[in-house]
């Protein structure tokens, strides 16, 4: 009697054990699937805008729609006042993106430009040194629109003080325009690699590809299927055997 409730017991945690994991397998492979759907629409945003500029208006209406959209603008830097954006990594060091506000002569607006990636340097004490002498230019980059809110454990000025450039642990448009004194657009303009006064700008580079994204879906769904099979020969077909027998 007591190692036939063994036995039940045994049975009941193999299926809910069962249930758990290809639950998880499931959903981490419908994850990624999504991942891959949305660095698709990235990858033909940016193949359809690959060399065109589009035409653009500021302040966007409609801001959602320029998502990675090839533009000009023409103003100037204002590089006594820029930010760093903490603990972003490239080949396995740790630096900052360079983020310095751009005034838009034609709309007089100011808009945040990442002049790319640079590394952190011996002490996180000492800045790197990010001014240069700014002139009326015309820039090229692409746009881009957060996809959500950014979620961080500490403060947007964790790890700031009162010096130039300001290090920043993420991006908030409107935190970032208090410390400036001006009104930010909602975006940021990502300058194109053949631009001057920018740094490393491997922007596509940094992030995994939609093919990539399939491939990490077909493996979780793989072992999903795996783990069925498995508790198909181990766990129902001895069940349904015995069954037989008792028949």
């Amino acid at each position: 009697m007591l190692s036939s409730k063994r036995y039940t017991g045994r049975f009941w945690l193999v299926q809910l054990s069962t249930i758990v994991v290809l639950s998880l397998f499931v959903n981490l492979g419908t994850w990624q699937l999504s991942r891959g759907g949305v660095k698709s629409e990235i990858e033909r945003a940016v193949s359809d805008h690959e060399s065109a500029f589009d035409s653009i208006s500021l302040p966007l209406s409609d801001i959602e729609n320029w998502r990675y959209k090839k533009i000009q603008l023409t103003g100037r830097y204002q590089e006594k006042k820029q930010f760093l954006l903490d603990n972003q990594v490239r080949d396995g060091m740790t630096g900052y993106s360079v983020l310095t506000p751009f005034y838009v002569e034609t709309f007089k607006v100011w808009v945040l430009v990442d002049r790319g990636w640079l590394a952190q340097g011996y002490s996180r004490n000492e800045l790197p040194m990010v001014e240069f002498e700014s002139k009326k230019m015309t820039i090229t980059g692409r746009i881009y629109v957060p996809y959500d809110d950014t979620y961080s454990l500490g403060g947007i000025a964790d790890g700031e003080d009162s010096r130039w450039p300001r290090r920043i642990q993420f991006v908030n448009y409107a935190q970032l325009a208090t410390r400036l004194g001006e009104t930010l657009q909602p975006f940021t303009l990502r300058l194109d690699e053949q631009e001057p006064n920018g740094y490393r700008r491997d922007w596509v580079a940094n992030n995994l590809s939609s093919k990539k994204h399939y491939g990490y879906a077909f493996q979780w769904y793989a072992m999903a299927f795996a783990v069925v099979v498995l508790w198909w020969l181990y766990s129902i077909r001895p069940m349904a055997k015995k069954w037989k027998l008792k028949e």
